[in-house]
């Protein structure tokens, strides 16, 4: 019973340990805070929605637009 309990709190401390460790994929430039990369972001959105691009094209030109000021995705 006692080996049991050891195996399943491993299990779960094992567990909590590596998803609490793993970080959100986000917009990411060395010297940059996550604000100000928000920030970019909402500039590349906003720029991109002042050229009435179609929505199927949206996402791509808003990636475009956060590489062309060195940003990365990445986790």
């Amino acid at each position: 019973m006692f080996q049991r309990f050891i195996s399943i709190s491993s299990i779960t401390l094992f567990i909590a340990l590596t998803t609490g460790c793993a970080a959100d994929p986000s917009w990411r430039k060395p010297g940059v805070s996550f604000n100000d990369a928000q920030n970019t972001l909402s500039e590349c959105k906003y720029q991109v929605g002042l050229n009435k691009v179609p929505k199927s094209e949206q996402n791509d030109l808003i990636k475009e637009c956060m590489k062309s000021k060195g940003f990365r995705w990445q986790s």
